[in-house]
């Protein structure tokens, strides 16, 4: 019985290092097929822009109006935080957004045909040298690429599954209804609810068009006695995609590492990584909009497609919490696992704090600058 105890307490301990090593994720997040076509108009910070929403659920019945508002609601936002006005009279160009969900039944094959056929969908975005997307996305997308590509399965198996093809196309149109941007995307999911998945793939199409630096998004401040109400609501059993990383995220890694010890299910979050609760709502945001990642797996950046240095990941941006508008810092430490990323750390961060972090980026931004500046000038 004591040799029982000691070799089960040893494999405790070895599971827990293991948990708590940061390694890169091995699962690649299926992040949606895109591509942004232009002309030689693009719409400049500071213009009025109308937006228009319509689409279609097939599955589902009825009027569509409801669901068009939210997405309307949610690109207005988008569109907004990069410094244009949205405004119905009188714009200088019109935004339309066209949705439209498919039912579509599949077998999933376990096999190596099928992280080829997602690898295939990485590389057709045009990740790489050229590449019209912001360049947090690009190399994004490229290490996601790059990890599919090389991973292996040793064994096959098919299963029918009910399945959904979501496909958007945001065109703005300028003077005569001109087209003048198109962004297109399409994604294969488990759920019908379009609108669930739509924003991190709306900010992927968007990271094409200019971006205003100061603007600072309005968040609301969560309630001190409703922060385990809004983790409930927001996050519990959810995981996450981030336009900047190239794998999904989670959030409640110590909640797992309990399970898998004790073989129980807690009921009751410790939010032990959230350090200043009143600033939920914008870690939310932070972790669904972030065009840029800081990785910190390595000091050697050379190879902005290294693996190693996308082990351990900061995520920043400054709001505007509350109803006084407090210009606030905010941080995200992400660990990666082998299912993906958990958040080891959301703060607000001082600004003598987030100033060293300001700067790290912007040595980040010239290194990916330098990467994809293929061509001779």
């Amino acid at each position: 019985m004591k040799v029982f105890r000691t070799a089960n307490l040893l494999y405790m301990g070895i599971l827990l290092i293991l948990i708590g090593c940061a390694t890169v994720p091995e699962f690649h997040v299926p992040r949606p097929w895109i591509r942004t076509l232009n002309s030689a108009e693009k719409p400049k910070i500071g213009v009025k822009l109308k937006v228009e929403v319509t689409g279609t659920t097939v599955p589902l019945l009825g009027n569509e109006q409801l669901t068009a508002e939210s997405i309307r609601e949610k690109l207005s936002y988008l569109l907004r935080r990069r410094g244009f006005i949205i405004q119905d009279n009188s714009p200088d160009y019109i935004v339309k957004l066209y949705y439209k969900t498919d039912r579509n039944d599949k077998f999933r094959f376990s096999s190596a045909i099928a992280s080829y056929n997602t690898a295939a969908f990485a590389i057709a975005t045009g990740s790489g040298a050229g590449a019209t997307s912001g360049l947090g996305v690009s190399i994004a997308r490229a290490v996601g690429a790059l990890a599919t590509g090389s991973s292996t399965i040793g064994r096959q198996s098919a299963e029918q599954l009910l399945s959904y093809t979501h496909t958007i196309a945001i065109e703005i149109h300028g003077q005569g209804d001109n087209v003048v941007w198109k962004g297109e995307a399409a994604w294969d999911s488990y759920e019908l609810d379009i609108i669930k998945r739509i924003l991190p793939a709306m900010q992927l199409i968007l990271s094409d068009l200019p971006l205003d630096q100061t603007y600072r998004p309005e968040i609301h401040e969560v309630k001190k006695s409703h922060i385990k109400n809004f983790y409930y609501l927001e996050y519990q059993g959810n995981w996450f995609t981030c336009p900047a990383l190239p794998y999904c995220m989670f959030f409640e890694e110590e909640i797992a590492k309990k399970g898998i010890i004790t073989g129980t299910v807690l009921s009751e979050p410790e939010l032990s990584s959230i350090k200043d609760p009143n600033a939920f709502a914008a870690y939310l945001d932070l972790i669904q909009t972030a065009e840029f990642a800081l990785p910190s797996g390595s000091d050697d950046w050379k190879n902005p497609l290294e693996e190693s240095l996308w082990k351990k990941v900061t995520l920043g941006g400054q709001y505007l919490i509350g109803s006084n508008r407090k210009l606030t810092n905010v941080l995200i430490k992400l660990s990666g696992r082998r299912e993906g990323y958990y958040i080891d750390k959301c703060w607000v961060a001082d600004d003598e704090e987030y100033a060293h972090f300001e700067q790290k980026m912007q040595e980040w931004q010239g290194v990916l600058a330098d990467y994809f500046d293929v061509y001779i000038h």
